[in-house]
């Protein structure tokens, strides 16, 4: 495991908080994901960077187990302390050298993960080696449309401080539609997509980047988070915008499933 990656340890307390699902949504997005993957009640799934589980639990209905990884045991107590009765084991260790069998599981999910990765290609050979043939890889990923404030918002954090923000460990931005078929991964099924709703307010926005929320905020120095912050309140005192009114954003969860390259 390269140092750079990016740990999670941090965000145990507060990763439900700010990444989790409107009710109800995690179980449309668990059953896209069990689509795109063709999963069936007994199945066998790898989650990479599994995290608190707000994949694999509610996954975890649609098939005969789930193995979940991730470097930070904080969050994987945080799973732990929420799964019920669910087919969930989870694992310290790192996607860059899976402590797991060859050809063990039917399908891998990764939500979120390879931009944390700075040897994200070893990774994606460690997946294919941990999966049976046919078995297939399962990306999701957020997009969303956001309203003109909250889109105002985010453009004055940008516009002063968004270079450094955006710079990732692993997968560059840009590449996020292509890196998986620039490694030889092959779509396997359309791009599936599911739409919701989410509401939050410019005073929680405040709050969240005061508190590093994100995790490319983490090593952001504090001077520059001033100045981040500075250009959002000043952007909300220009647009006149109650703190407390919720601004809403559609979200897009989209899945898409990929075969391994040729071996």
């Amino acid at each position: 495991m390269s140092p750079e990656s990016i740990r999670f340890d941090r965000a145990a307390g507060f990763y439900d908080e700010t990444r989790g699902f409107p009710p109800g949504e995690d179980r449309h997005i668990a059953a896209l994901i069990a689509q795109a993957a063709h999963l069936t009640p007994s199945s066998r799934v790898l989650e990479v960077g599994v995290g608190t589980g707000r994949i694999a639990l509610p996954l975890a209905g649609h098939v005969r187990a789930i193995v979940g990884i991730d470097l930070a045991r904080p969050m994987l107590e945080r799973l732990r302390a929420k799964r019920t009765a669910e087919p969930v084991r989870v694992v310290k260790g790192d996607v860059t050298r899976l402590p797991l069998a060859t050809g063990l599981f039917d399908a891998a999910v990764a939500v979120h993960v390879f931009h944390l990765v700075p040897d994200w290609p070893d990774a994606l050979r460690e997946v294919a080696r941990a999966l049976r043939p046919g078995g297939r890889l399962v990306s999701g990923w957020n997009e969303g449309d956001r309203g003109m404030s909250e889109s105002a918002l985010w453009h004055a954090w940008d516009a002063a401080v968004g270079a450094i923000t955006r710079r990732n460990v692993g997968v560059p931005r840009e590449r996020y539609r292509t890196f998986l078929e620039d490694e030889g991964w092959r779509p396997a099924g359309d791009l599936l997509v599911h739409r919701y709703v989410t509401r939050h307010t410019p005073r929680g926005f405040i709050d969240q980047i005061e508190r590093r929320v994100w995790s490319s905020f983490w090593r952001l120095p504090d001077a520059d988070l001033a100045r981040g912050l500075a250009a959002v309140r000043a952007a909300m005192r220009e647009l006149d915008l109650d703190p407390d009114q919720p601004l809403e954003h559609v979200a897009r969860f989209n899945v898409q499933a990929y075969l391994p390259p040729d071996r």
